[in-house]
């Protein structure tokens, strides 16, 4: 069993091309790969967002910078569309975090998963401020979580203590971006791969237990 462990942000665009790409994958390697989430910050407070957005709109242009990344990537993406909307502004990254693991709390990795990726498409592709409340406690509801536990878990000092773990375990392997894939601990991949590239590793490591066809670094190598 191959296990990867995927480091990312919900505000990351680069996070939202790679859960695509590992979700296209990875579903022809089942019981192959275990897939572990990982948080990853990358706006740690509102003031560190203020610093660099002094108002509202401000921050709206910030992000709209950060989605028009996805046009590079998705022929039909109009980040005006979302922004538009008008409801995104300080948004910062530990709220919908610390919801993942709130939702990982009841359904595992799979719930993270889930929850993970409900919650890119509120933000990339609905324009919902996912650092809401009632935005985070809205897709609990739709992934069919337990609302009344999700509500006491999504703020609780195990959520944001179990960040806190991830967040140390990335700085441990080096990590200072994401997305990032650390495979069985050892070999990191670092940012936005393609599919052809995420398919050729696996299917290297299915087949050899370690890369051979497919040059691949440590983590402590990097």
């Amino acid at each position: 069993m191959i296990e990867i462990k995927f480091f990312h942000d919900v505000l990351c665009p680069f996070c939202f091309m790679t859960n695509i790409r590992l979700k296209n994958v990875l579903k022809d390697f089942k019981g192959e790969v275990r897939l572990k989430h990982k948080a990853f910050i990358m706006i740690s407070s509102l003031d560190d967002l203020k610093a660099i957005a002094p108002t509202e709109e401000d921050a709206r242009e910030v992000f709209k910078n950060e989605f028009s990344i996805l046009k590079r990537y998705m022929k039909d993406y109009d980040p005006e569309k979302p922004i538009s909307k008008g409801k995104i502004g300080y948004v910062w990254s530990l709220p919908p975090l610390m919801a993942c693991k709130a939702a990982e709390f009841q359904k595992g990795d799979e719930g993270h998963w889930e929850y993970f990726t409900r919650a890119q498409e509120k933000f990339f592709l609905e324009g919902e401020n996912v650092a809401d409340d009632q935005v985070l406690i809205e897709i609990a509801k739709e992934i069919g979580l337990d609302v009344e536990r999700f509500k006491r878990d999504f703020k609780s000092k195990e959520a944001k203590l179990a960040v806190m773990e991830d967040e140390a375990e990335a700085k441990a392997m080096g990590i200072r971006g994401v997305p990032a894939l650390l495979i069985n601990d050892k070999w990191l991949i670092r940012g936005l791969q393609t599919e052809d590239y995420l398919r050729k590793v696996i299917e290297d490591l299915v087949k050899n237990g370690e890369p051979k066809a497919v040059e691949l670094k440590a983590y402590w190598e990097q």
